[in-house]
């Protein structure tokens, strides 16, 4: 019974608390018995609005080497450019074709930017203008002339969708297509797939805004069902434009998201070998929340939805955005954020399989993994990640025992100053920034004691390097998918 469950006490990180009150002790027992779930490296992936494309990426130098290493950084994943814009997007490397709110995406754009994505070695998700239409049927001939000209170039494609959240368009543009027509639209982009090279891309979609029941049936029963390899949703938690500070720490909020990928989760399982992953995800719609969306705060929403979507079998998960809006990685400076970083040690940490971790109390959020195998820091296989967020405002206790706690690591991340909406974040106690415009070595805190204690409002992630779990000592399998 021991071997299969660990009982964790985190206790104290060095931080000295100056009051006497006691302190909730929270015992965290990871159910190592049973793998819940398997991911794998690219579970986290990020995303560019295609209106950087609109722009000619003028607002962020794709060629800066500070740039690409920061991409660089976060492979393996994939990076999904899409969004609103890219149902106005036409291509055409002679003529400017684009009429009304269309946008003409330059060559050179499309060449800069794919030697970006090279350069990085993410994998290229792209989505293609659904709004061409020839009558009621989707127009195909705009996206052969961007495949062939791509294809021409040696441009890889890990995945292809078509429209972006098509079930908002009378709001955006005050008409509509059916589900079932998109569905039926779905198949006519598999058939021009089918004589290019990338008839093996994967095909993504309906990547519609939240889920909706109706829409999705509808969508897999007329075509789409026979045509994706992944079914993918858009998922934010409410309107950035309105949200307060406490939204970003409200657990009820975090659980809207646990049944959505519920409901998600029962469609797919109808669909042989069908995934779902979150298409295009973050805190707040609407480019996010000014102030708060790219700050230390934003951090609980994040790494909560990671935790959440392993646990209850998403695939993947995509995040709004590299760049641009109120909820970026980087800022206007292609300086990271603090969600950068914890994206970061995230991918450097978290291993493919998950394990349940049950908690005493709704604003203590506890995840587990396998840690990452071939990870940066030299952890032997057999090890267990556990990440953690404490919603409080006050300190909680947590505790190590029936395990071997030697050399037990942290990696905490508070706020700069102890302000919230703090830009810069502390991995320790030190600000994490770049060093001659290279990734710092972010080092962990050993507890040779095993006891941690967390302070309120932060999250972190804690290594057992020494917990020797037989399922985390081998974890070789190719890609879940793609």
């Amino acid at each position: 019974m021991f071997q299969d469950m660990i009982v964790l006490c985190l206790f104290g990180l060095a931080w000295i608390q100056p009051f006497t009150v006691s302190l909730h002790t929270e015992y965290i027992r990871v159910k190592t018995d049973h793998v819940l779930q398997v991911i794998d490296n690219k579970f986290v992936g990020v995303t560019i609005d295609s209106s950087q494309l609109k722009y000619n990426l003028k607002y962020h130098n794709v060629s800066s080497p500070k740039l690409v290493t920061l991409g660089k950084a976060l492979a393996p994943g994939y990076l999904r450019v899409g969004g609103t814009y890219q149902d106005l997007m036409v291509f055409d490397p002679t003529h400017n074709i684009a009429t009304g709110q269309q946008f003409q995406l330059q060559a050179n754009t499309w060449d800069e930017f794919n030697k970006f994505v090279h350069k990085t070695g993410l994998k290229l998700v792209i989505g293609l203008n659904l709004m061409l239409r020839d009558g009621t049927k989707w127009d195909p001939s705009n996206a052969k002339k961007l495949l062939k000209y791509s294809s021409d170039k040696g441009y890889h494609f890990a995945g292809i969708e078509l429209g972006n959240e098509p079930n908002w368009y009378f709001r955006n543009w005050k008409t509509t297509i059916s589900d079932v027509q998109i569905g039926s639209d779905y198949k006519e982009l598999k058939q021009v797939l089918h004589g290019t090279t990338y008839k093996d891309s994967l095909i993504l979609g309906p990547d519609i805004a939240g889920y909706k029941d109706t829409f999705i049936n509808n969508f897999l029963s007329h075509g789409g069902g026979s045509v994706i390899d992944v079914l993918t949703i858009h998922q934010y938690y409410f309107n950035g434009q309105t949200a307060k500070l406490e939204d970003f720490s409200e657990y009820s909020i975090m659980d809207t998201l646990v049944h959505e990928i519920h409901t998600v989760m029962n469609t797919i399982r109808s669909h042989h070998g069908l995934v779902a992953w979150l298409g295009e995800t973050s805190s707040g719609y609407g480019s996010g929340t000014p102030g708060i969306g790219d700050r230390y705060i934003a951090g609980n929403l994040w790494l909560d939805k990671l935790g959440v979507s392993a646990k209850y079998g998403l695939k993947g998960v995509l995040r709004q955005s590299l760049f641009g809006g109120h909820y970026s990685l980087l800022d206007n400076n292609s300086d990271p954020n603090p969600d950068y970083w914890l994206t970061l040690l995230y991918k450097r940490l978290v291993g493919n399989k998950v394990f349940d971790v049950p908690s005493s109390s709704n604003n203590i959020r506890l995840y587990a993994h396998c840690t990452k195998l071939n990870n940066v820091y030299n952890y032997k296989p057999g090890s267990i990640t556990v990440y953690a967020l404490n919603l409080k405002s006050n300190p909680v206790i947590l505790t190590i025992s029936d395990l071997n706690t030697k050399g037990v690591d942290t990696f905490w991340l508070t706020p700069e100053g102890g302000d919230l909406k703090s830009q810069k974040v502390q991995l320790n106690g030190k600000t994490l920034q770049l060093v001659n415009n290279q990734i710092p070595h972010m080092t962990p805190k050993a507890l040779g004691t095993g006891t941690m204690t967390a302070p309120g409002h932060s999250f972190g992630f804690i290594v057992i390097p020494n917990a020797n779990i037989a399922a985390c000592r081998s974890q070789s399998h190719g890609s879940i998918i793609g």
